[in-house]
């Protein structure tokens, strides 16, 4: 199993590099795993001093033995994305919720849609499989409370701490029949894209 931040790269410079370093050392001390810091500073300030323009998609691994590893592929454009609910394995274990692994057996669907919104055997709306859910209902911006079972996205967090969002729960049910209302829009925000629209895809019963 290898922890990993996946990081936006944009004209020479990691956008919320203190998030995404806090992240990666915080699941390195809870996985016990080494973590060097001299390591992901020099990999840093290679990505930074290489690729000095346009916008990338950068992944940092560290492994167990504080292994880091790093690749960098460009960043196709995508101004929306599609996603269909989905409840997650309740077995799930509490740490691959939380942290960024390997492990993503939880996050696997048939890809139908770009992307799957996940929810939980209560109804709570959680996130979605790349990242976190941001939803807009009149001119308040909100999302999930974080009560171990989900992702504490870079972006997320970033937005929280500027007092740019706020924390409600939404159930499943409530979210289904606002969105098809039109009351509530639902957006994908990860430090990669950042804040991209979403439009949900739910599956129709026969009359």
């Amino acid at each position: 199993m290898e922890l990993f931040e996946t990081m936006r790269l944009e004209n020479g410079t990691i956008k919320r590099l203190t998030y995404h370093f806090e992240r990666m050392m915080r699941g390195s001390v809870d996985f016990g795993f080494d973590f060097s810091v001299q390591q992901w500073n020099q990999i840093i300030d290679e990505l930074q001093s290489r690729y000095t323009k346009g916008v990338w998609r950068v992944k940092v691994t560290n492994d167990q033995q504080g292994s880091m590893h790093y690749t960098v592929a460009e960043l196709p454009d995508k101004v929306e994305f599609t996603a269909k609910l989905q409840q997650i394995d309740p077995q799930t274990p509490v740490e691959e919720r939380i942290h960024k692994t390997s492990n993503r057996d939880h996050l696997q669907h048939d890809h139908q849609t770009d992307l799957v919104l996940l929810y939980d055997e209560n109804g709570k709306i959680l996130e979605f499989d790349i990242g976190n859910i941001l939803m807009k209902k009149g001119d308040c911006y909100f999302t999930p409370m974080y009560d171990t079972d989900l992702l504490q996205g870079c972006m997320r967090q970033m937005l929280l701490d500027e007092d740019r969002i706020e924390i409600h729960d939404i159930d499943v049910n409530k979210f289904t029949e606002a969105v098809k209302q039109g009351e509530l829009k639902p957006y994908l925000i990860n430090s990669l894209r950042e804040v991209v629209p979403v439009e949900m895809k739910f599956e129709t019963s026969d009359e």
